[in-house]
């Protein structure tokens, strides 16, 4: 005689496998990866980055060294030997060799982390997108797969001129290794490139903080300064409009 209550169990394992099989069958896979990369990037507390901004069709290449601890801390080093940098509470800019400190301080500090923190911005792009698997491939010797997202364009700050944002995701961390910005008629996509990663090395807050040296003038500047100087360093700006031939500045904006 059969066990009724082990037909029952049979029964309950038949359905609880069919539900999540029919679940996994209505994810189509770029819902997956997008999935994958917001699941991987929230794991991340800290990375630093060397960060490679360039128009296809030539030009002055953009390069920063970026130091991201979140949810508000950073450190960006640009190839003049200057800094900005804020611990969440003070935001400092200085250049080696210069005798002047300029700083402002203020809780607004934190939100500037939104106009710096690029992996932030493409995550963010991927979660409100509706994301296509473009495949995978190897980038730098990194297994990576390739999402293709139609974000919103007025949503976000970056200042190329793009309908769809192609981006290669390290499978491993997350992490965002290539991103195209590629406007309607494809004749200049603006790259950025991630090189030398890191990821959750446990990074100090010392390296967030600037004391001045004896005898360096302090200026005291405006949130409004500030701002403009992070977003001339990104390469974007919110009131810039979109164009089909962005010209990249010749070299990083100084207060």
């Amino acid at each position: 005689m059969k066990n009724p209550g082990f037909s029952v169990i049979l029964i309950i394992l038949f359905i609880l496998i069919s539900g999540c099989s029919q679940v996994e069958d209505d994810i189509s896979p770029g819902q997956k990866y997008s999935q994958k990369t917001i699941q991987l990037q929230e794991s991340i507390i800290d990375y630093s980055v060397t960060v490679e901004e360039q128009l296809q069709n030539g030009g002055p290449a953009i390069v920063r060294n970026i130091v991201i601890k979140r949810p508000y801390m950073y450190r960006i080093t640009d190839s003049a030997d200057c800094y900005d940098l804020s611990n969440g509470t003070v935001l400092s800019s200085y250049c080696n060799g210069s005798d002047t400190l300029n700083y402002f301080a203020d809780p607004s500090v934190r939100q500037f982390i939104a106009d710096v923190d690029y992996q932030k911005i493409f995550t963010q792009m991927i979660s409100e997108g509706d994301g296509t698997f473009e495949g995978t491939e190897t980038l730098e010797n990194t297994s990576t797969w390739i999402i293709e997202i139609k974000p919103i364009r007025n949503r976000y700050h970056i200042r190329y001129d793009f309908i769809t944002v192609r981006m290669w995701i390290d499978n491993k961390t997350g992490m965002i290794l290539r991103a195209e910005m590629l406007p309607e008629n494809t004749t200049n996509v603006g790259i950025v490139q991630f090189h030398n990663v890191t990821v959750n090395r446990g990074i100090s807050d010392d390296m967030f903080t600037y004391t001045p040296v004896s005898g360096m003038n302090v200026v005291d500047r405006k949130a409004g300064l500030f701002k403009e100087n992070l977003e001339g360093n990104a390469g974007y700006t919110h009131n810039a409009t979109p164009c089909t031939n962005c010209p990249m500045p010749s070299r990083t904006p100084r207060l």
